[in-house]
C-alpha cells in the first residue's frame, strides 16, 4: 500500500477521447522520451467516455505496464473534466499534460519539465514565440491568434499562446488550483494559465514544433461551434475572476 502512494518526480497526463487508432503509438512515443530523462515517472491515460474501444486498449496497456495508469469515465466529461480527474490522482512533483494526437512534438517534454524545476511555476508550449515551428492551415492560425489576443486584452497576462495542449506545472500549482478550476471543456488550458498567473506563479513560454496532424474531418475541434462556446466561457471566466478578486478585497 505504501509503495502505491510513493511520490514520483513526474506525472504525464494524456487526456483521450476516441483515440483507438493512435493510443498505442502515443503512449509508446511519450514513454520513450520520458525514459530518456527520468526514471521516476507515471503515465496516466485519462480516458473520457470513449465509444471506439479506446478504453479496452488503455486497460490492456495499463495491465502490461506498471508505469501506466488508466482512468476511465463511463460518460463524457470533456477535456477539462478528464484532466481535473487525473490531477487528483497524480503523484508527480511535476505534472505534464499533452494532447494525444502529439501535435506538439514530445521531444519538448524535457524542456518544459526543466523549466518548472527551476521556477516551480508553469511552463507551456507556445506556437507564437521565438523558436516555434508551426505547420497548420491559415484559418486555424488566424483563429488562434485572434483568440489569444482576446485573452490578453481581457486578463492582461502577457501570454502569447493559451491553448497549446502541452503544459507542465509544479505540484504546488496543482494543489493551489485544483478546486478552483471550473472548466470541464477546452477552456481549461486558458483557465489554468489565468489562475496560475493571478496566484503569483511564473509562466514560462517555450517555442515548440507543432503540426496539425488530424486530417480534414478528423479534428475534434469544430471551429465555429467551439469558438462561440469558448468565447462565452471566456467572458464567464473574466466575470468570475473579477468577482473573486472583489470578494477577496472585501474580506481584507
Amino acid at each position: 500500500m505504501k509503495s502505491s502512494l510513493k511520490k514520483l518526480d513526474l506525472s504525464v497526463l494524456l487526456p483521450m477521447y476516441n483515440e483507438a487508432k493512435q493510443i498505442e503509438n502515443c503512449v509508446r512515443k511519450v514513454e520513450k522520451v520520458v525514459k530518456s530523462f527520468s526514471s521516476s515517472y507515471e503515465i496516466i491515460i485519462a480516458e473520457d467516455g470513449s465509444t471506439d474501444g479506446t478504453d479496452v486498449i488503455a486497460r490492456c496497456l495499463a495491465e502490461s505496464n506498471p508505469r501506466l495508469k488508466h482512468l476511465h469515465s463511463s460518460v463524457r466529461l470533456g477535456k477539462g473534466g478528464a484532466i481535473k480527474g487525473a490531477l487528483h490522482v497524480a503523484r508527480g512533483d511535476i505534472i505534464v499534460f499533452l494532447d494525444a494526437d502529439l501535435a506538439t512534438n514530445p521531444k519538448h517534454l524535457q524542456q518544459v519539465v526543466t523549466a518548472v524545476k527551476k521556477t516551480r511555476g508553469m511552463a507551456i508550449g507556445s506556437r507564437f514565440v521565438r523558436g516555434s515551428e508551426v505547420r497548420r492551415p491559415v484559418s486555424r492560425t488566424l483563429y488562434s491568434f485572434a483568440y489569444n489576443l482576446l485573452v490578453r486584452m481581457l486578463f492582461f497576462d502577457g501570454v502569447h499562446d493559451h491553448q497549446c495542449g502541452f503544459k507542465a506545472l509544479s505540484n504546488e500549482i496543482a494543489k493551489a488550483l485544483m478546486d478552483k478550476i471550473e472548466s470541464n471543456g477546452l477552456l481549461i488550458d486558458t483557465e489554468m494559465i489565468v489562475r496560475a498567473k493571478r496566484s503569483g506563479f511564473p509562466i514560462t513560454e517555450i517555442g515548440v514544433e507543432w503540426t496539425e496532424l488530424r486530417l480534414k474531418g478528423e479534428s475534434k475541434i469544430k471551429l465555429f461551434h467551439d469558438s462561440c462556446k469558448m468565447g462565452i466561457d471566456l467572458l464567464k471566466l473574466r466575470f468570475n475572476v473579477g468577482r473573486e478578486k472583489h470578494s477577496s478585497i472585501a474580506r481584507e
